[in-house]
């Protein structure tokens, strides 16, 4: 039995009874656990503020050997921009979503962790880049950190340079040039902006990915190819998605 303090974010919550809530915490250098909140629905816990959805916060938690309870909460970061606009609050529910269902328990990812606070960040407080482009780069950029690197210099099949051909195709790993694009039945017919953009995701530190801004038809590429992507490689199932298409189809 001990006690142990931790920085995270809150990325799930169930209600429990009339005043408790079973939280699931991304700890960093810990992982993703599942954390008892005992009474922190009562208007006069300690822990009222603190134990929702998107606190980043220094937890203090009490571990018997069965079950995680938080004791108390420290808030650096609520990111209460997200409430404020409705679109913002739909792409970061769908963050939180996206990050427990395609992580596993008990394993750290404190890069994951980054990638999702600095998305949070620019998601609540950017009045220049649009909810829509966060959320394709951040997809992209998760799948790399998850091992998921797509071809991107040379075609798939024949691994032929890409450099400045007028027909390039993306398949289900990568590229694909002209001359190989029968060896696929769906393909995405993309230009060079949207490949130079992927390049830059790609290369990118997480403190530099949300720096440049695309137009529509380089968008409507990205969410084409992450699609693909996440498709082929993760979980895709998520609620908060249905939302997000309802609310682009007002």
């Amino acid at each position: 039995m001990s006690t142990f303090k931790a920085r995270g974010i809150i990325i799930k919550e169930n209600l429990v009874g009339d005043n408790d809530k079973s939280l699931i915490i991304l700890l960093k250098d810990y992982g993703k656990f599942t954390v008892w909140a005992k009474n922190c629905r009562n208007s006069k816990s300690k822990l009222l503020v603190g134990s929702s959805l998107f606190s980043y916060a220094d937890f203090i938690i009490y571990d018997n050997g069965r079950t995680l309870t938080l004791n108390q909460i420290d808030i650096i970061e609520n990111f209460y921009g997200l409430t404020e606009d409705l679109d913002s609050l739909a792409y970061g529910t769908y963050f939180l979503e996206f990050v427990d269902k395609n992580t596993q328990e008990a394993t750290p990812i404190n890069d994951v962790m980054l990638l999702l606070l600095k998305s949070l960040l620019i998601l609540s407080k950017s009045t220049v880049i649009s909810p829509k482009l966060i959320a394709k780069i951040f997809e992209i950029k998760f799948l790399q950190l998850n091992g998921y690197m797509p071809l991107i210099n040379n075609c798939t099949y024949c691994n032929k340079p890409i450099n400045d051909d007028i027909d390039v195709y993306w398949g289900n790993n990568g590229i694909i040039c002209k001359g190989c694009k029968s060896y696929e039945q769906y393909l995405i017919k993309i230009n060079n902006n949207t490949i130079l953009v992927i390049k830059h995701i790609l290369s990118s530190s997480i403190d530099k990915l949300y720096n440049f801004n695309v137009s529509d038809n380089v968008l409507n590429d990205l969410s084409l190819v992450s699609k693909k992507l996440l498709n082929a490689h993760l979980y895709t199932n998520l609620k908060s998605t249905s939302f997000i298409e309802q609310l682009e189809n007002i």
